[in-house]
């Protein structure tokens, strides 16, 4: 009895630990399901030298600051300095951060597009 409650305890500490990690799967379909729930939100990484926010230039991250909402994409993480620690996580936040605001900017630019054919007819 002691070791199944051993195991899963052991299995509950790894789960929460990496809960985040396995959300963070596909940036393009999550970025089209918050757009069509109407959630225009980006996301952003916090590191220990500043914020970044990959997949945007620095025209467009003024937009998404001053007209939509950002979310830490790294707010499970311990604390927000030593994502640094580790390469291979840092890495593939960057990759999921880069195609989900590319994805996401593409989406409200063809809706405000659409929204600019609609009030010309």
């Amino acid at each position: 009895m002691p070791w199944f409650l051993w195991m899963l305890l052991t299995v509950g500490v790894v789960a929460h630990g990496q809960d985040n990690d396995a959300l963070l799967v596909d940036p393009v379909m999550d970025a089209r399901s918050n757009f069509a729930a109407d959630n225009y939100e980006f996301v952003r990484l916090v590191l220990a030298d500043g914020i970044e926010m990959p997949g945007l230039n620095a025209h467009q991250q003024e937009r998404v600051s001053a007209q939509y909402s950002i979310r830490p994409l790294n707010r499970r993480w311990q604390t927000f300095a030593n994502i640094e620690e580790d390469p291979a996580r840092l890495l593939h936040y960057r990759r999921y951060a880069n195609r989900y605001n590319r994805m996401m900017w593409q989406l409200v630019m063809q809706h405000e597009q659409e929204q600019i054919r609609r009030q010309q007819y």
